[in-house]
């Protein structure tokens, strides 16, 4: 059984082109090739299908790429099991996050589990709430940040309750409201956002019935706060996206309230590698007594 030809297999498929695997790898391109062509070849199924626009599975290398991730995660967990044994010395955690939790809090989470594990390695994937839910269920993640409760049956605890509010530039006459009515939304232009919290966005404009006048679509949170200063109109947002800016904007909250609740998620906490369950244990705690910063309210 050779790991990094597992190993190499499916980050392939996850980087799309062998170029960039191989990167990602420290190999060659070649070597790269060589190991996907031997474990071709050992196991005498074609896995995927090269092209100039990078790899794809075959149907054979899609029905065996979850037992592969499994092979590989069940291989990760019994050697930090055994770091474990000699001191949780070394190992790797790997993270599905959204921009707002890798900037108000992955850095202090990471930074109180460094303390006491600075063998541990961090690999972090930034997605939707979509995706890292679905990196949960396949592997490729261990432990990732998500709305809560989750969508699919995976073991999750209830982290923070982050306020979703309207904001204007900061000459807007809107933005001296205490309370922004939602069913004003389809009467200004509006930029949409896709990050981690568009779910919890749109599920509040369907209950409210509101369908905006949206004039952009950005997935960059700068971007959009950017382009409300300068006054080409309003957005949705959470209050934890807007931490620690200083741009000439407002934030005002919605009339009727919004929220997104924000969860932490695994599989399983019994599956979880020594690691990945100190981590996991190390965020819910850290999250507990965070406090909201001073924002530009």
């Amino acid at each position: 059984m050779n790991f990094g030809q597992y190993e190499a297999f499916v980050k392939a498929v996850e980087a799309g082109t062998m170029t960039q695997a191989a990167e990602e790898l420290g190999y060659s391109q070649s070597g790269l090739t060589r190991a996907l062509s031997s474990l071709e070849e050992e196991w005498g199924v074609r896995l995927l299908m090269r092209g100039r626009n990078g790899v794809q599975l075959t149907p054979e290398g899609e029905r065996l790429l979850p037992d592969i991730r499994t092979v590989l995660h069940d291989q990760r967990r019994l050697a930090e099991h055994i770091d474990e044994i000699n001191g949780l010395r070394d190992g790797l955690i790997r993270v599905g996050t959204f921009n707002s939790v890798s900037a108000q809090w992955l850095p202090g989470i990471i930074k109180e589990f460094h303390d006491k594990h600075p063998g541990i390695r961090f690999e972090l994937l930034h997605g939707t709430d979509a995706q890292i839910v679905s990196w949960i269920s396949d592997g490729r993640v261990d432990v990732g940040f998500v709305a809560y409760p989750t969508k699919q049956e995976l073991e999750a605890d209830f982290l923070y309750r982050d306020p979703i509010v309207s904001i204007f530039a900061e000459d807007d006459p809107l933005a001296s409201l205490p309370k922004f009515p939602i069913t004003m939304l389809p009467e200004l232009p509006y930029i949409a956002l896709n990050e981690g919290v568009e779910d919890e966005i749109t599920a509040i404009l369907n209950q409210n019935r509101i369908e905006p006048d949206a004039r952009f679509m950005e997935s960059d949170d700068h971007a959009v706060i950017a382009m409300v200063e300068q006054g080409l109109g309003t957005s949705l947002m959470s209050m934890m996206m807007l931490e620690g800016f200083s741009r000439k904007i407002k934030a005002v909250p919605l009339e009727p309230p919004g929220y997104r609740d924000l969860g932490i998620a695994c599989r399983s906490r019994q599956l979880l590698s020594s690691a990945a369950e100190a981590f996991y244990a190390c965020a819910c705690k850290w999250v507990s007594g965070y406090k909201k910063l001073a924002f530009f309210l």
